[in-house]
């Protein structure tokens, strides 16, 4: 149908000797579009076992017609399976973000920091909760505690407060809206931070490959596995 939303995705391991991340694009019967990414945690067989756990029990769970929370449910349950079957995978987790998109409506659901983006023009929002330390690190900024620079350069910065790991989640971000007409969606491992966000809208607006390669451009020694969903509507 006219106007119907596209996705695409790409992604590099960047300076790290495996890939931990895992994404997929669905279209669905009723005409929504399903992306779906997981950064995996837990080392080159944990974290790569962990993400693809991840996608697999997500995407099936809602192709049976579950809710994006159910869908997280059973993500977190074939983690905890996982588990079970190898304990040498124990602590194994990844972050997952999740989006269905038909017509001007949104749903998300996410565990984790991995970013959900709306790209308008040159404007940029992240639509999802991080739940890493930066937001905390960030506050204590605001109120004077600390520096920019000490916060920016925090050891625990990019630690995780959730991840999905087959355990009760305690910090889930879900939710709504509506999408303004030209906008695009972009869901990312945070590996792409590398860049600012205004050179993420900016390359985010040509397409996913070009924004990861634009990451790979900027040559951090240290760069992260980087992955990049885009959604848009097709012309």
């Amino acid at each position: 149908m006219a106007g119907s939303w596209r996705g695409e995705g790409a992604q590099h391991q960047g300076a790290r000797p495996y890939q931990e991340d895992s994404w997929a694009l669905r279209d669905l019967a009723d005409g929504s579009v399903l992306a779906v990414l997981a950064d995996g945690m837990g080392g080159h067989k944990g974290g790569a076992t962990a993400s693809r756990l991840v996608v697999g029990g997500f995407i099936q769970a809602i192709e049976a017609g579950k809710s994006l929370a159910a869908a997280l449910d059973a993500a977190n349950r074939a983690v905890g399976e996982g588990v079970r079957r190898d304990p040498d995978l124990d602590s194994m987790g990844a972050t997952l973000v999740g989006v269905l998109v038909k017509g001007d409506l949104l749903r998300w659901i996410s565990v984790g920091d991995s970013p959900l983006y709306l790209v308008s023009g040159t404007a940029i929002e992240r639509v999802n909760a991080d739940h890493s330390m930066a937001p905390q690190l960030d506050a204590l900024v605001a109120r004077g505690v600390i520096s920019e620079r000490e916060a920016a350069a925090h050891p625990a910065r990019h630690t995780l407060r959730e991840a999905v790991m087959g355990q009760p989640l305690t910090l889930i971000d879900e939710g709504r809206r509506s999408l303004p007409a030209g906008a695009c969606l972009v869901l990312c491992s945070d590996g792409v931070e590398t860049l600012a966000n205004s050179d993420i809208a900016a390359w985010a607006a040509k397409s996913a490959e070009k924004l990861v390669g634009a990451v790979l451009a900027a040559r951090d020694p240290h760069q992260d596995n980087v992955t990049v969903i885009k959604l848009e509507r097709s012309k």
